[in-house]
């Protein structure tokens, strides 16, 4: 039965109560404004709206139901249906005072579907345009709340004239119940690591929406943030990499937030740092033949009454010569060693020690005791001795009741294995620089343990030490600050440590050049391929000073940015350009002829072709006296001490006396007075004036 046949039935119960009169009466009424109301109907938009409500699981919410644009209301019929499994009906509240007393709101089954149904009438018709009242429910799940708008009746609006509404639009609802997060496992109260290792702290919780770990500083929690060794500070895993010791005993516990309620606190974590206890084989290196001593050392360990150590090694390249040295004192009694091969392991060198009365270690343990036996060694190598980690028991240290030592760490050695030092570039020969130039000189050499310059001093080779402008006296380059004039012929050579013998580079003879110029004055006409002059022009240009031939040994050359002038002449210091190849130190100038060849870009770039050269001919000699050794023997020179050369100098007369060769032998020339002045005679040097005709010769 519907709720509007329902309404006529009452209706007419109280109609047959009326006199006849007044039934008549409220008919007419009835009809005629039921009429006038239902004529009007046809243009109202009515919506029944019910609610989407948010909420955690376990709250009572309110659904509201509202009802908007509905005049001249006479009845009302809802039905909703909703989740049972979600949500529990609990009743209403909040209904419009318009409504009256005539709602009944309950909840009932359609079939197997729950509804709550709502019935409304009233014989004075109501305008509607808000809420009609709230729905209650105790929420612990989603659900969405639908109209029933398929069972004939479930939904209808009536009029005062029990006609039903139309244009009537039915917006169903949705109940979301978040849950809130549950700790399901919480941090775990110690986390011990090694110093440097990476520790980690972790949470299990549902419906978790984000995490936050807190680090106790004092007696506040500072949020962690990611960096700086922190990974999954807002996770449920947080790591630590690298921890310090710093860290040890500092408290960790973390926040759980979930799409409602209150963040959830986690019990909390202490970090412990534990020191590892670290046993390391030393790192050294030898020649083949050698026999070498390798530490093996430990930071410190207590209490201990056992120890089991195995060294794997390489035995194409070590012997093991089953011997030790330098044998740590609490290794009093019962120390036994061996080198041996062990069956699916290789060679290793053992040793055991026990004591009944516990030791404490600290720094080194034993030296073990190897000979090099590795052979065609080209170039320095590596080689592991380290540690038998894979068999248990073969790596660990006991205390007195036998139980093993924790946190240990064993630290593998090498031994590198050299080759004799061999020079693949001396130092150059023969150095020429300005006075007060640096210099440096340079050895390359493979295999080098050490260098040591030597600078020669009178006929004993002396080594250079760093300090006084001398720098990189033990390296592969010697550097002189500023060559004054002493060290001008001066002699170096260095000494190079490796295997075997000591290896000595050749010498390099070193002259200081005083006050001449290294540079030669150069101009060249520019024409192009027609033979037309290059005038204000940019061009580029290049000068080698080659041996023999103008298409000789390039032995120098150099580039230069230049612009001709109006005349197509370029000028430019030849020596002072920008170098391609060599050095104008040092050139051999009395191994000529050279020749200077020219060769031009017109472009200004780097293209060059060919344009002419010339034979140097007077010009260098100037830089050849400046490396020019001294006057050979036998020159006639007298010496200061005034010994006569071949050719037989007069003995030395008095102070100021001077000789002259008058062509087939020297005569001398007295000392003269104050003031006189030497001139010559017929080619005899003579003092005053030159004697009158017939006047003696000078003294013969």
């Amino acid at each position: 039965m519907s709720l509007f046949l329902y309404f006529k039935i009452i209706v007419m119960k109280i109609i047959s109560r009326l006199n006849r009169l007044n039934h008549l009466l409220f008919w007419a009424l009835v009809f005629f404004y039921g009429g006038f109301i239902a004529q009007n109907a046809t243009a109202q938009s009515i919506q029944v709206r019910a609610g989407t409500v948010n909420s955690c699981g376990g709250d009572t919410i309110s659904v509201p139901i509202t009802i908007l644009n509905a005049n001249n209301l006479g009845a009302i019929s809802l039905s909703l249906n909703y989740n049972i499994a979600n949500l529990s009906y609990v009743g209403y509240n909040g209904a419009n005072p318009i409504l009256g007393s005539n709602l009944i709101v309950n909840a009932t089954m359609m079939g197997t579907t729950p509804q709550v149904r709502i019935a409304w009438f009233n014989i004075v018709p109501i305008n509607l345009n808000g809420v009609m009242l709230n729905m209650r429910f105790v929420a612990n799940g989603n659900s969405t709340m639908v109209w029933d708008i398929l069972t004939p009746g479930n939904c209808e609006l009536a009029d005062s004239a029990a006609n039903i509404l139309p244009n009537v639009s039915y917006i169903n609802g949705n109940v979301t119940a978040a849950i809130a997060p549950s700790i399901t496992q919480q941090p775990q109260s110690n986390v011990q690591v090694l110093a440097g290792a990476t520790a980690t702290f972790t949470v299990t919780a549902t419906n978790a929406a984000s995490f936050q770990w807190q680090r106790q500083s004092g007696s506040t929690w500072t949020n962690l943030a990611n960096g700086s060794g922190i990974s999954g500070a807002t996770a449920a895993s947080m790591s630590i990499t690298g921890v310090a010791g710093s860290l040890n005993n500092s408290v960790y516990r973390v926040l759980v937030s979930g799409a409602c309620g209150n963040p959830l606190t986690s019990s909390t974590s202490t970090l412990q740092v534990v020191v590892p206890i670290v046993t390391t084989i030393g790192v050294l290196s030898g020649c083949a033949g050698d026999t070498i001593s390798i530490p093996v050392s430990v930071d410190l360990v207590n209490n201990v009454s056992a120890v089991s150590l195995s060294v794997t090694y390489d035995s194409t390249k070590l012997q093991c010569l089953n011997l030790i040295s330098d044998l740590h004192p609490g290794f009093a009694n019962n120390f036994l060693y061996n080198c041996g091969v062990f069956p699916g392991l290789g060679r290793q060198f053992r040793i055991a020690w026990f004591d009944l009365n516990p030791a404490n270690f600290s720094g080194l343990l034993f030296k073990m005791k190897f000979k090099i036996i590795a052979t065609n060694i080209s170039a320095s190598t590596t080689t592991a001795v380290g540690w038998d980690l894979v068999t248990p028991g073969n790596c660990e240290y006991a205390d007195a009741n036998a139980d093993i030592i924790p946190y240990t760490q064993f630290v593998v050695g090498a031994v590198t294995l050299q080759s004799a030092a061999t020079i693949t570039a001396s130092p150059v020969s023969n150095l020429t620089v300005p006075r007060n130039a640096p210099v440096t000189i340079s050895v390359s050499a493979t295999n080098a343990q050490a260098y040591q310059w030597q600078r020669l001093v009178g006929s004993a080779w002396t080594n250079l030490s760093n300090g006084g402008g001398v720098s990189g006296a033990t390296s592969a380059t010697l550097s002189i600050a500023s060559a004054d004039q002493s060290y001008n012929n001066s002699y170096f050579r260095t000494v190079i440590i490796g295997c075997t013998n000591p290896v000595v580079s050749g010498v390099c003879s070193l002259r200081v050049r005083y006050g001449v110029s290294d540079r030669i004055s150069y101009q060249a006409v520019v024409r192009n391929s027609a033979g037309e002059l290059v005038r204000n022009q940019a061009v580029g240009v290049r000068t080698a000073l080659v041996r023999d031939s103008i298409g000789g040994g390039t032995v120098y050359s150099e580039t230069h940015a230049l612009t001709t002038n109006a005349n197509g002449l370029v000028s430019f210091e030849f020596g002072a350009g920008l170098v391609a190849t060599g050095s104008m130190l040092g050139i051999d100038w009395s191994d000529g002829p050279y020749f200077i060849r020219t060769e031009v870009d017109l472009n200004g770039s780097t293209n060059y072709q060919f344009l002419g050269g010339q034979q140097l001919l007077s010009v260098p000699f100037a830089l050849y006296a400046a490396t020019a050794g001294s006057v050979a023997s036998g020159s006639g020179l007298r010496t200061a001490s005034g010994s006569a050369g071949s050719s037989g100098l007069p003995a030395s007369g008095a102070p100021g006396a001077m000789a002259y060769w008058n062509g087939t032998e020297w005569l001398m020339i007295p000392p003269g007075s104050n003031g006189q002045s030497l001139i010559f005679c017929n080619g005899v040097p003579t003092w005053g004036a030159c004697p009158m005709s017939g006047a003696n010769s000078p003294n013969r």
